[in-house]
């Protein structure tokens, strides 16, 4: 199989060639960046293959593919998607809300291809899996996003939450490159940052996809990869009963897990994992934990469990990396 990364410098666009270039499928890769044009992968990502040159994107060349990943900054993709006739994963933002309005407030910009809106499905297969796997285009779900609404969706479905609160912490690394090389990680080091507090852009995502209201505040974590939340929500059923609706859904999915220990981020690091767990009730509201990679379920694992549904694969194929902590 034949797969083309555009955007690859990056952080998200290196770990999917990490995770491409161990994958028994994939036979081909071309790793597309206008700013590294000529330059060998490696000298970017070090872990990488030493052959591998990033290239021009060509988007006739890139339809010779079997599926194509967008790892461009948001606003970006659509600028590319309407060209591509072969099977697309979109790890920008610009095919994640149904709403053309909604998007156009959040990213401050006119989408180019509403059209596409309606054609592209949400990459999460926990909630999505069948659509998913008819798709052409699929549009990966953002980090916070991922973890919060696999956190939530349990108790959406089954226990009819209220008034509920999430605190999130992510991995540095999700910043992006141009940002933490730029200088930006020295404000986190050592620290802890709250940022957009009011309006997070993954924020539409989980309530589209939740069907209900959400405070969600985002934090970076002086680390450099792994996400964490903290759930708070107001519901009538026990800790106890908690545990059983996300054990319930999650006992036969291959990546997403309940515990009834609190989980840690170094149970997640380098996987496609989410795990969610640590329930407990005070007085009436209920707190638990979630955890994932916000390289690996919050974007690039993600990915790759997409395309694997999408070519008909198994869906853990490529992505068997143990956790760095048990």
């Amino acid at each position: 199989m034949k797969t083309t990364v555009v955007g690859a410098s990056g952080y998200t666009g290196g770990e999917l060639l990490r995770i491409l270039s161990q994958h028994p499928r994939v036979d081909e890769i071309e790793a597309t960046s206008r700013q590294h044009l000529g330059k060998k992968v490696s000298e970017l990502h070090p872990e990488l293959p030493t052959d591998l040159e990033f290239t021009n994107l060509d988007t006739s060349k890139a339809n010779e593919s079997d599926i194509v990943f967008l790892c461009v900054p948001h606003t970006k993709a659509m600028e590319v998607a309407p060209d591509l006739t072969t099977k697309v994963v979109d790890l920008s933002a610009d095919y994640r809300l149904k709403d053309k309005k909604t998007y156009e407030e959040y990213y401050k910009v006119k989408h180019k291809n509403p059209e596409l809106l309606d054609e592209a499905v949400y990459g999460l297969p926990e909630l999505h899996r069948k659509e998913i796997a008819k798709a052409r285009l699929v549009a990966n779900p953002g980090c916070y996003a991922a973890n919060i609404i696999l956190a939530l969706y349990p108790l959406a479905k089954k226990l009819s939450p209220k008034d509920i609160v999430v605190d999130s912490f992510s991995g540095y690394s999700g910043a992006g490159r141009s940002k933490v090389e730029g200088g930006s990680f020295y404000t986190v080091k050592d620290n802890l940052v709250a940022y957009n507090v009011v309006g997070h852009r993954h924020t539409p995502e989980i309530i589209q996809e939740l069907g209900m209201q959400v405070s969600f505040v985002p934090h970076i974590l002086p680390i450099w990869r792994g996400m964490h939340s903290t759930i708070h929500a107001k519901v009538k059923a026990s800790a106890d009963e908690a545990f059983k609706a996300a054990n319930d859904l999650y006992k036969n999915e291959p990546f997403t897990h309940a515990t009834k220990d609190i989980p840690q981020v170094l149970s997640v690091e380098k996987t496609n994992d989410c795990i969610i767990g640590g329930f407990a009730k005070d007085n009436d509201t209920l707190i638990y934990f979630s955890v994932t990679d916000n390289l690996g379920k919050g974007a690039a694992g993600q990915a790759t469990q997409n395309m694997n549904i999408m070519m008909k694969y198994d869906e853990k194929e490529g992505l068997g990396n143990k956790p760095a902590h048990p």
